[in-house]
């Protein structure tokens, strides 16, 4: 694999919309290897945010 060759297959991130309240402006999640990433906007401007790693590998999060 040449420097800027990439894998045949690339996955595709299905975010959703986690509906909350009284937490962060907008909070979404994709499944991943081995758990989920978590993302929020805060903010009116959405001039914040911040984005992890849940560790859950049976994806048993029920949002």
């Amino acid at each position: 694999m040449g420097l800027f060759s990439k894998p045949k297959s690339t996955g595709v991130l299905k975010w959703e919309r986690i509906d909350n309240e009284g937490g962060p402006r907008d909070s979404w999640r994709a499944k991943v290897h081995g758990g989920w990433l978590f993302i929020t906007w805060w903010g009116a401007n959405y001039d914040g945010s911040g984005t992890t790693f849940i560790p859950d590998p049976k994806h048993e999060w029920h949002a």
